[in-house]
């Protein structure tokens, strides 16, 4: 293979950057040529990799990354290469090396509107948008599965396209000739004695590794420990803040920068802990590295590799919201236990497991990914014929359909019509003792139109939306029907035509008729709602609001019915008016949700049922929800009564607000 690899700065110190020239390396050995392109390369280049460096005008801020990709795209010459392996997000790539978090999730759920709309967001998140959309052919190579549902969650990437590796740990990386003499020289290069318990933050980008985090812990175990202690902190960045907050808290003769290092194989061997209090890390190699040289970790909870700390036994994860003083007592904690008993631990990880060999894995991959693009095309994914109309065909119908004026067999589809409406039918057809469900949209007209827009909402035209929401569902892995083919035609928004195919459910029954007419065990229905509470949890997370999300529309398999004690199979339907965004605002969380609440008024749900519902939704303890979340409900409240009052004409009566 001839492979290019684009990245926007090399230095010796970045994990990505290890990442990226572990698998250049390891893909050269195999016998196939790399050539790097990025705007700077700091540090030793290897022999036999082409370095390439493209120079952008500027700083190398938002501009500056801009003005790099802008040349790189003009200079690079694609069809000398088979493919082309972006290490970070841009246009154009074949393979994406998703060593960074989803950039969506930041600027939508944790940041307000004003940063969305800074240039630096638009630009990222186009970028972003290039790669992971369902429309993009890019692959990626995907480091944790909670980031990859990340980004399933706001661009509705297909599963198939992800490609997990396994931790590329590298034991050059790791290695110390003489643990003890290393252990001395660090202790004679600070000043310390040998019986001093280091404790070491290793990482680039201070804020990030959350140094000042450590610093302040730091401070409150020096208040409940006799032990000698010290905090050495190894890493790029500028440290002067940092000298502050330990200056003004009157540590500074106990905390020491020392800057980059690499390899850090002999001072994770001399530390004592490892501490890791990040405020946002993607994997984590720094993780595996001390807990490899049998250094115990306290590390965050969040970060993609701390459930090596619990699985190993190796150390202490921090919770959400942990104060200083309780971070203080996880690492006194960790530090009183004896050495010997992590020396032992570690010996048992490194037999047992895979943690070295994600660039081997990684040109498996890529040398997999090429064979493909040579040998054969991804018609399931692309449109059939030009963009008027567009036809997109999947699985079985692929064969069958593929060669067919697809538009005239919809129009012309014979069966059993189960819905028919002004502007649209729903049809079930067989094929070979298969049922589907066609969904014939004929055009919603210009009342339809302007109707929906007087009151502020935007119309639904047709069979796009529920495409598009069936699609994200199957890649979130959340039951529901499975889209098999869609087509659209016209540019009249009021004539357009359109149509959607879905593989048929069988043996199910809608949720409410089930409980309307069957006797349901108490296990058995606390196992159903919480399969219905994390479908609607899942659901909005995604940034989908169903508008008609009434019990009616979870359907659950009838085997139920023979066996309570079995798993519930519950699937969630009719998304015809579905609406998708990066996330659901609260008037639509509430139309869904007291949807939900009012299509449960008459079946007898008691007050508990209701506050387990809400558990597995929210994700919180029963105290913090009605805390948290007392405005909330109260809105839901309010919407199920409304809706009741309507459609029975009187109060309905709340088992969650009876005396």
């Amino acid at each position: 293979m001839k492979l290019a690899f684009a990245i926007f700065r090399y230095f010796p110190f970045g994990g990505l950057q290890r990442d990226m020239l572990a698998i250049a390396q390891t893909a050269q050995a195999s016998g196939h040529h790399v050539s790097i392109f990025c705007e700077a390369w700091q540090g030793e280049k290897i022999a036999g990799i082409d370095v390439i460096e493209i120079k952008s005008a500027g700083f190398f801020n938002v501009a500056g990354v801009k003005n790099f990709v802008t040349a790189f795209q003009q200079q690079f010459q694609r069809e000398q290469f088979d493919l082309l392996v972006g290490f970070n997000k841009m246009p154009g790539l074949d393979v994406y090396f998703a060593g960074d978090s989803c950039f969506a999730h930041k600027a939508y759920s944790e940041r307000n509107w004003l940063y969305r709309l800074a240039p630096r967001s638009r630009l990222y998140l186009s970028y972003e948008n290039a790669v992971f959309a369902e429309t993009s052919a890019t692959k990626i190579l995907s480091l944790v599965a909670s980031e990859q549902k990340q980004f399933v969650r706001y661009y509705a990437t297909q599963p198939e396209r992800f490609h997990t590796l396994p931790p590329g740990i590298s034991s050059l990386h790791l290695a110390c000739k003489d643990p003890r003499a290393a252990r001395v020289a660090l202790c004679h290069e600070l000043g310390l004695s040998l019986d001093t318990k280091i404790i070491m933050c290793l990482g680039s980008g201070y804020k990030t590794k959350g140094v000042d985090t450590s610093i302040t812990a730091f401070t409150e175990l020096t208040k409940i420990t006799a032990d000698k202690i010290a905090l050495v902190i190894v890493g790029k960045d500028d440290p002067y803040t940092y000298r502050q907050q330990a200056a003004q808290a009157g540590i500074e003769q106990q905390v020491f920068f020392l800057g980059p290092r690499s390899p850090v194989g002999d001072l994770l061997h001399a530390a004592d802990l490892l501490l890791h209090p990040a405020r946002k890390e993607l994997a984590g190699n720094v993780i595996l590295e001390a807990m490899l040289c049998g250094v115990p970790v306290v590390v965050s909870y969040h970060c993609g590799y701390a459930h090596y700390v619990t699985e190993q036994r190796m150390g202490e994860l921090i919770p959400a919201n942990a104060s200083p003083i309780a971070i203080a007592a996880l690492v006194a904690a960790t530090l009183a236990v004896n050495a010997d008993v992590w020396r032992k631990r570690t010996e048992l990880f490194a037999q047992t497991s895979d943690v070295f060999s994600r660039p081997t894995v990684a040109v498996a991959v890529l040398e997999k990914i090429t064979g493909a693009k040579k040998n054969s095309a991804e018609n399931s994914l692309q449109p059939k014929a030009s963009a008027d109309p567009i036809v997109i065909l999947r699985n079985e119908l692929i064969d069958g359909w593929k060669d067919q004026d697809v538009f005239s067999l919809m129009e012309t589809m014979q069966g059993s019509i189960a819905r028919e409406m002004k502007d649209r039918q729903t049809l079930r057809f067989e094929i070979n003792g298969q049922g589907y469900y066609r969904k014939w949209h004929r055009g919603v007209g210009w009342q339809e139109i302007i109707k929906n827009y007087l009151q502020l909402r935007l119309p639904v035209l047709g069979a796009s939306n529920e495409w598009s929401a069936l699609n994200k569902l199957y890649a979130l892995d959340i039951p529901s029907l499975i889209p098999l083919a869609y087509g659209v035609r016209g540019k009249n928004p009021a004539r357009q035509q359109s149509f959607i195919v879905t593989r048929e459910l069988t043996d199910v029954i809608q949720l409410d008729h089930f409980f309307e007419q069957h006797s349901v065990c108490v296990n058995a229905k606390r196992r159903i709602l919480a399969c219905v509470a994390a479908i609607a949890r899942e659901l909005h997370l995604a940034g989908i609001n169903h508008r008609d999300f009434y019990l009616c529309h979870f359907m659950l398999k009838t085997q139920l019915l023979a066996d309570q004690n079995v798993e519930p199979d519950i699937y969630l339907v009719d998304l015809h008016r579905a609406q998708l965004r990066p996330k659901v605002p609260e008037r639509w969380l509430v139309k869904d949700l007291g949807g939900l609440l009012f299509s449960s008024l008459n079946l007898h749900f008691t007050q508990r049922d209701y506050l387990r519902f809400m558990q597995v939704y929210f994700a919180q303890d029963l105290r913090a929800i009605l805390a948290e979340q007392k405005k909330l409900l109260e809105k839901i409240t309010a919407r199920a009564r409304a809706t009741y009052r309507r459609d029975f004409g009187h109060e309905p009566l709340l088992s969650f607000q009876r005396n």
